[in-house]
């Protein structure tokens, strides 16, 4: 009796892996960058039909997929709808069935909370006020103060008379520069921040679950290591963009927002040392990899910035603006290889580039990326400060490096909107 209850129990025992592995696998979670969240596709549905297919697969190839071919594993593009994967890691999931437009060439547009520049209210022949009626929202790219060691944007080059480059606290005083002038010109104008405090209220403490968890839906191996820089990142660039992502969506809700940066060239081993060249370039949202398509929330948000056709207003402000900025600045352009940015126009100072600041503020963004900081001139402009006039600067007389870049970014913005507004003509109400 006892053999056979033990036999009897051996052989349950051995049926056990082959009735564990007839269970499903656990459903993955979605497939999502860094602190996104999971896609809502119902937000794709005001959109339903206003779009034509030609239109769509112009601005998916020009300026949103790298590569026509890094789109199709996600978006299937038919006769008279588009396809669009909902989970990358779960094709079970279905796809999202957008139709186009059919019918009237006429553009129809789906909701957004920005104006074009026919949309904002007529310009008043001879006004002096161009900017009357827009809305714009400054963002000074980063963070300073105490912060600084967190964002890593930030180095010291000299003895120890020499002021530590930071960039978030210089991206502060420009934006409070085109603050004033902006507004004087007519402009509503909000920043972002208004000190060198971050906006998010999460810390490295607080994301290191997240960081975990994130590293392992990566596939990575989590290290403790590992871990740190991943929290440390996404405090620094991930929980900050995004906070000030919803501050722009749903609160400002500006017509045009302008992210400032300054730029920098790469140092070997770690060390900062001074590279040459100087440039200046400008940065529309475009050159999506097919990793970055993959994840299902950034699929989304480029979905919706091309159903609302912001790259029309942003490819024009830029190539306008990026020259009012290259004649105060007198700085040559750069170019990226087609890895991480890529040319969309016939402007070498203008290129596509997927960034989170640039792709989470639902409304043209203008993303600026003048100056490199460890260039031997741009440093000792720095360290001259915001000084009032003009000083010689390597036989130059110049202004200030801050009022130079806002005066930059202020004419192009004139210049933009007095050319793409309606005018009031004399007598006229």
């Amino acid at each position: 009796m006892v053999f056979a209850l033990l036999t009897w129990s051996g052989s349950l025992l051995a049926a056990l892996p082959s009735l564990a592995a007839e269970e499903p696998p656990p459903t993955p979670p979605p497939f999502l960058a860094r602190l996104g969240s999971v896609p809502d596709w119902s937000r794709l549905d005001p959109y339903q039909g206003t779009m034509t297919r030609e239109e769509f697969v112009h601005l998916l190839r020009h300026c949103y997929a790298r590569k026509p071919e890094e789109a199709d594993p996600v978006i299937r593009v038919e006769d008279d709808r588009a396809l669009i994967l909902k989970q990358s890691n779960l094709p079970e999931a279905g796809w999202y069935d957008l139709r186009f437009k059919t019918g009237s060439p006429l553009p129809d547009r789906g909701p957004d909370y920005w104006k074009s520049p026919l949309e904002v209210a007529d310009l008043p022949a001879n006004s002096t006020r161009p900017l009357e009626g827009l809305r714009i929202a400054v963002d000074p790219g980063h963070i300073g103060g105490k912060w600084v060691t967190w964002d890593d944007r930030h180095f010291k080059l000299g003895g120890a008379d020499t002021l530590e480059v930071r960039e978030g606290e210089m991206t502060l005083q420009v934006a409070k520069i085109l603050r004033r002038d902006l507004t004087l010109l007519g402009a509503e104008v909000f920043l972002t921040r208004e000190t060198n405090d971050p906006v998010t209220k999460e810390r490295v403490e607080t994301l290191q679950d997240e960081a975990r968890a994130y590293v392992a839906r990566r596939g990575q191996i989590p290290s403790p290591a590992l871990i740190a820089s991943t929290a440390k990142a996404m405090f620094a660039i991930s929980s900050e963009i995004r906070a000030r992502g919803d501050l722009i969506n749903d609160s400002i809700r500006p017509d045009l927002a302008l992210c400032l940066h300054f730029d920098a060239s790469p140092w070997p081993g770690g060390r900062p040392v001074f590279r040459s060249p100087n440039h200046l370039h400008l940065l529309v949202n475009g050159c999506y990899s097919a990793t970055e398509m993959a994840e299902d929330d950034t699929r989304l948000e480029m979905i919706l910035r091309i159903l609302q056709r912001i790259y029309y207003e942003e490819i024009d402000l830029a190539d306008t603006v990026s020259r009012t900025l290259w004649k105060e600045t007198r700085l040559p352009s750069f170019a990226y290889d087609g890895t991480s940015g890529m040319s969309v126009s016939d402007n070498d100072y203008v290129w596509a580039r997927n960034l989170l600041a640039n792709r989470v503020f639902l409304c043209p963004v203008l993303f600026f990326e003048p100056f490199c900081m460890n260039h031997q001139e741009t440093h000792a402009r720095v360290q001259e400060g915001a000084y009032r006039g003009l000083r010689e600067i390597n036989g130059v007389y110049r202004k200030n490096i801050y009022q130079e870049y806002a005066d930059g970014v202020t004419a192009g913005l004139v210049r933009y909107y007095r050319e793409h507004r309606r005018r009031t003509a004399p007598g006229e109400r």
